[in-house]
């Protein structure tokens, strides 16, 4: 988003504000209900909802007084969903990823047992495993197909291990399937994934994933390089900030804001 030294129109943004009184959990509204949430007078919010439902955002239900969004905004949100592009709408926070911890960044995407490389910022480490945009990979294999796993149905995962058995890459490469599936629950309950050393000696990549607006995983980001650059409170904040971005690429793809 970008930052304007401009003043916002109040009127609009108090508009938004209902719109944002509505969730999965709360899907209908009294006028008492939105005054609560937006502090806003009586008479404010009741113009502000009929200017609302005149153009099709808000509905009201005259047998339980209560409102709820509009029909309205499903031709925006057809219209935003059909214009999404990952690589396009994760740029601007690669780019801020790369910065801020001068190391590889990646995007990458599954495509039914692999992962394919959609971007990679390369670092000036001189470490650089072939990784390059474009190359696929199974998906137990490596960090960014790893944490995509951990958000995927178990009988997919059985699947996939039976027709491409996890294999020893480096001495540390965890090997054994029940294993594995523990990894996988640590994952999803943590939010993110670190290999270490797992893929190639001596290289660390760290992942998070994507999410769209039906909070199905469809990419995965982060960031790799020697692992002695990653190690103790330094793995904590690139940990941190490399969620931070998923998050942020999720809100992009239309996941629902976490309140």
């Amino acid at each position: 988003m970008r930052e304007l030294n401009l003043e916002p129109i109040q009127s609009v943004e108090r508009a938004i504000h209902i719109l944002n009184c509505f969730s999965y959990e709360k899907p209908e509204l009294t006028i008492e209900d939105i005054m609560i949430k937006t502090k806003l007078a009586k008479t404010t919010t009741y113009r502000l909802l009929w200017t609302l439902e005149r153009n099709y955002l808000i509905q009201y239900n005259q047998t339980t007084n209560r409102y709820r969004l509009g029909t309205g905004l499903l031709e925006y949100s057809g219209i935003v969903f059909d214009n999404l592009d990952i690589r396009r709408e994760a740029e601007p926070y690669l780019l801020a990823l790369y910065e801020e911890t001068e190391h590889s960044v990646i995007l990458a995407q599954p495509q039914a047992e692999t992962i394919q490389y959609l971007v990679r910022y390369d670092s000036e480490d001189g470490l650089q495993p072939n990784n390059y945009a474009g190359r696929k990979r199974i998906l137990h294999n490596g960090a960014f197909g790893i944490v995509l796993l951990a958000q995927m149905d178990k009988n997919f995962v059985e699947k996939l291990l039976e027709d491409y058995p996890l294999e020893s890459r480096t001495p540390k490469t965890l090997t054994d399937p029940t294993l594995f599936f523990e990894r996988l629950q640590d994952i999803r309950e943590r939010g993110y994934y670190v290999d270490v050393d797992e893929t190639f000696i001596g290289y660390t990549a760290i992942s998070a994933p994507i999410f769209n607006g039906s909070n199905q995983v469809i990419a995965s980001v982060g960031i790799s390089g020697p692992s002695f650059k990653m190690e103790g409170e330094r793995r904590e904040q690139l940990i941190s900030t490399i969620k931070k971005a998923a998050y942020s690429i999720s809100l992009q793809m239309g996941q629902i804001k976490l309140k």
